[in-house]
């Protein structure tokens, strides 16, 4: 780490917003979620001015500020969604920042993010199944309910409506199976954005704290891949067949943020300017095969390690 003293220890004068600004801004964020649920991606990088606020003024007057926007989500939308905010959003990325500022790295804090958010999900499994399935399928349910269906009838030819109607169907059905796994990766996306803001802000502002090439230097253990293995043997078997469907897909998962980090690798060392390298990134995110394709090149990588091709040669002179 470049820096050696904690943030904490230097707040940045003018920097950031005070406790309240923060909390505000935070919080209105947040309640977009409850006013357009459509804008949830919004409302899940809602504790970007916390983060901000911790990077400027320090853990202790981040956790205040942190406590007030969880008090006005409270009073704004309701106490239960004022748990969630805390546990699902603003304490893992205050947690991520924390792990920064100890000298861990921001990968290794998005890593600490992410278990706390997993032990989350498999307490709430354990504890309350029928309540998360019902949450998790209620979005899927609602794209199939009679009045969305009759409200598409006035503005779509018929066809379409039933070919919407018949997806819809494929989706609830295949999410009844998955969507322990896809807790999962919703998890990990939300870590993943919030730690890309969380960056680019310490890029522009603070950069001494970022070590170079965190994510373009991820390479799963090969640990990984025996588990998707294993996950592939579990659907061959009746009883088991849909714990191993969620096996898959989060190990897919994972193996597609490895191949996206060896893309990340090779766009990062293109010789010219920055939006082209952007532009080759984003072209390849908008591949309709993007997951496929990157899930086998996270896969290969883990023995491959294509990223020492991109690599210099060492020198050999004495």
């Amino acid at each position: 780490m470049a820096a050696d003293a904690r943030v904490g220890e230097r707040p940045l004068p003018g920097a950031g917003g005070g406790i309240v600004g923060s909390a505000l801004a935070s919080s209105a964020l947040f309640a977009l979620l409850g006013v357009v649920p459509v804008l949830w991606p919004i409302a899940a990088v809602s504790p970007l001015p916390l983060a901000v606020h911790r990077v400027n003024r320090g853990l202790v007057s981040a956790l205040l500020a942190t406590m007030l926007a969880a008090a006005v989500v409270s009073w704004l939308l309701s106490p239960g969604l004022a748990m969630a905010y805390l546990a699902v959003l603003a304490v893992p990325v205050l947690l991520m920042l924390e792990a920064l500022f100890r000298g861990r790295g921001l990968r290794r804090g998005a890593a600490w993010a992410f278990l706390l958010l997993a032990a989350e999900i498999v307490a709430g499994l354990f504890v309350a199944a029928p309540r998360v399935a019902e949450a998790a399928l209620r979005p899927f349910e609602a794209f199939r309910s009679p009045e969305f269906l009759a409200e598409m009838r006035t503005r779509l030819p018929q066809q379409n409506v039933d070919d919407w109607a018949e997806q819809a169907a494929i989706f609830h059905n295949v999410m009844q199976v998955v969507y322990p796994g896809a807790l999962f990766v919703l998890a990990a996306l939300v870590v993943l954005a919030n730690a890309a803001l969380v960056r680019a802000y310490l890029a522009r502002r603070d950069p001494g704290w970022l070590e170079g090439g965190e994510f373009e230097g991820l390479r799963l253990s090969v640990a990984v891949p025996a588990l998707f293995v294993t996950g592939g043997a579990l659907v061959a078997l009746e009883p088991a067949r849909h714990v191993g469907y969620n096996v898959v897909l989060v190990t897919a998962f994972f193996f597609a943020l490895q191949g996206l980090a060896v893309v990340a690798y090779y766009a990062h060392r293109l010789a010219g300017p920055p939006f082209l390298r952007t532009g080759l990134f984003v072209l390849v995110l908008l591949n309709p095969w993007a997951p496929q394709i990157l899930a086998l090149l996270g896969l290969f990588d883990t023995w491959a390690n294509f990223r020492r091709w991109a690599d210099p040669p060492a020198s050999t002179a004495g």
